[in-house]
């Protein structure tokens, strides 16, 4: 996987990062838009605002055998990351295995078709976020030094983006 240097602790290792794979496993294709996933989880909102320092309301309806239940994304810059750096497994490889996300699951291969347009977009926010890391919300519950690093790493996958 191209994102392995990157996906683990601090990119794909939180609840957040559980619920997007959640999310995507349950789409039901295996060719998705990063569009349709930006107006699914209230990204395109947030994202036309400007504001994921300080996060806003993020999810998506899971359906199960017991009906279907709203499941909340705390973290919109940390959801972001993830996204981005799958968005970046699909651009280099051509697509992701949702098992090499998180191997408690099924393999399960998905290609996110993103426009040159979107990567860009996510390409300046994760810029905005490398610049700043501290000025996320994020920042109340991750030390200094974690959030530098994984500024540092936000950035790396942005240069990547294109």
């Amino acid at each position: 996987m191209y994102i392995s240097k990157w996906w683990g602790d601090l990119i794909g290792g939180s609840d957040d990062s559980l619920a997007l794979i959640d999310y995507l496993e349950q789409l039901g294709s295996t060719d998705v838009t990063l569009n349709q996933i930006f107006k699914d989880l209230g990204l395109d909102v947030l994202l036309s605002k400007g504001d994921l320092i300080n996060g806003g309301d993020l999810g998506f309806d899971i359906k199960n055998a017991d009906g279907t239940f709203r499941a909340e994304l705390d973290i919109a810059c940390s959801v972001l990351i993830d996204l981005s750096a799958i968005v970046l497994e699909c651009h280099k490889s051509g697509y992701v295995d949702l098992h090499d996300l998180d191997e408690a699951r099924q393999p399960y291969k998905l290609y996110i078709d993103a426009s040159e347009e979107k990567r860009i977009l996510l390409r300046d926010e994760l810029y905005k976020f490398s610049r700043n890391p501290l000025a996320y919300e994020l920042a109340e519950l991750v030390p200094a030094e974690d959030m530098r690093e994984l500024a540092d790493k936000a950035k790396m996958i942005a240069d990547e983006l294109l």
